[in-house]
Parts: C-alpha cells; sequence; structure tokens
C-alpha cells in the first residue's frame, strides 16, 4: 500500500510561494477522522500529528466551523493543548489554518506555521485560500480517480469488509504515525459518532489517500 505524495508535494509548494519562513501542513478530515496528508517539513507534519490525534487544533476548528483561524501567539491559544504544546517544542510561534471543502463529510485544512510573529497580511490570507482550495479540487480529483479505478477494476468493492478496514488502518497508522490500536479506535469512534458504517470511512480514507494498485499494473510495467 502506497499512501499518495501529492499532499506533501501540495503543502510544499504552498509553502514555497507564501513566504520563505512560512511552513504548510494538510490536514483531511473525513466523517470525524483527521488525517495529517502532507507537510513541507518535518515539523509542520509532527504538529499536525498531535492535532489529528488530539482532534483539537485550529485546523480541526476551521474545518468544523468553516472559517478561517488565525493565531497570531500560539503561546496564548486555549484549549488545544497537544498542538500548542507541539507548536511550542517546534518553534513556531504564530499559525493560521485555512478550511476547503472537499464533499459531503469531507474536508481539508492547510495549516501555516510561523517563527515570526503574526506575519498574516491579506494578501498572504487571500493566497493561503486559493492553496487551500487547490488541495481540495486535488484530493476530490483523486478521489473520483480512485472510485473510477475501482468501478472498472473491481478493487475495493471485491475487497472483504475486513481487508477495507486494515488498509485503513494502515492508512490511518502512516499518517499519524500512531499505533495501530490508536487507529482502529479512531476508525471506530468516526463510525459510531457520525452513524456512518465502518466500511464507508475506510474506502473513503483509501480513496483520498492511498494509490491505488491496479490488478496487473505491475506486471504491465513489467513488461514495457
Amino acid at each position: 500500500m502506497n499512501i499518495s505524495a501529492y499532499p506533501d508535494e501540495f503543502a510544499r509548494r504552498a509553502a514555497s510561494v507564501l513566504g520563505a519562513t512560512i511552513e504548510a501542513s494538510v490536514i483531511v478530515r473525513e466523517h470525524g477522522v483527521s488525517l495529517r496528508a502532507g507537510s513541507s517539513t518535518a515539523s509542520a507534519a509532527r504538529c499536525d500529528q498531535a492535532e489529528s490525534m488530539a482532534n483539537s487544533g485550529p485546523c480541526i476548528a476551521a474545518m468544523d466551523q468553516h472559517s478561517v483561524r488565525v493565531v497570531p501567539e500560539i503561546s496564548e491559544a486555549a484549549g488545544w493543548v497537544a498542538w500548542r504544546d507541539q507548536s511550542l517544542r517546534e518553534g513556531y510561534s504564530s499559525a493560521l489554518a485555512v478550511p476547503a471543502l472537499v464533499g459531503d463529510g469531507i474536508a481539508v485544512a492547510l495549516n501555516l506555521y510561523s517563527r515570526s510573529p503574526d506575519p498574516w497580511t491579506p494578501e498572504l490570507l487571500t493566497a493561503a485560500d486559493g492553496y487551500a482550495q487547490l488541495i481540495a479540487s486535488m484530493v476530490r480529483v483523486h478521489m473520483e480517480l480512485a472510485e473510477l479505478e475501482d468501478v472498472t477494476a473491481g478493487l475495493y468493492r471485491h475487497m472483504s469488509d475486513a481487508l477495507v478496514t486494515e488498509r485503513a488502518v494502515g492508512a490511518i497508522m502512516h499518517t499519524n504515525e500512531c499505533s495501530e490500536d490508536e487507529a482502529r479506535r479512531i476508525l471506530e469512534s468516526a463510525s459510531h459518532h457520525r452513524n456512518v458504517g465502518q466500511r464507508e470511512v475506510a474506502e473513503t480514507i483509501l480513496r483520498a489517500l492511498v494509490d491505488v494498485d491496479v490488478p496487473g499494473q505491475e506486471e504491465q510495467g513489467s513488461t514495457a
């Protein structure tokens, strides 16, 4: 199973365009499951992983409330203890979270980190929103392509519930850098509290973040 690299690439592009001192990370939220999907640096990744595991932070709030969250001083942020403490350990001073809708029950947020205080100008906010919308579009396209490949090649629909769940657990473990028990808890909690079938949640995670392995693809590539 290969976790797709496109969220990392878009996080790196966002960081490079928005400013030399900006670092970026992307969280995907699907039916209550929050996953750190991609990051421009290891420091930004650790902050978003802490936020995802705690299910609390500016990105989560931005997606839940459908509004931008500006954190001028991370040290003064209240209520987001795990994210705040990790961000301060990484040396960040200020942060910005910009949400974008992917589809029903699915959203992304672009989390931007700065080691200097409150650099969020109106121009930067506009550019960040554009990148967040672009990332949401790419997630949407990736999911649509995965669904099309599933229909034509018979991938996930031919898998047992157990196998789909196991693959989703593996994806959660990889993106959030958590244990198997924690990944299962996240998946089961989302299914229970959102009244959505566990298989549906698992398939959506796979379509959003995992590159599809089409049967026979490797053999075709080796004989080309």
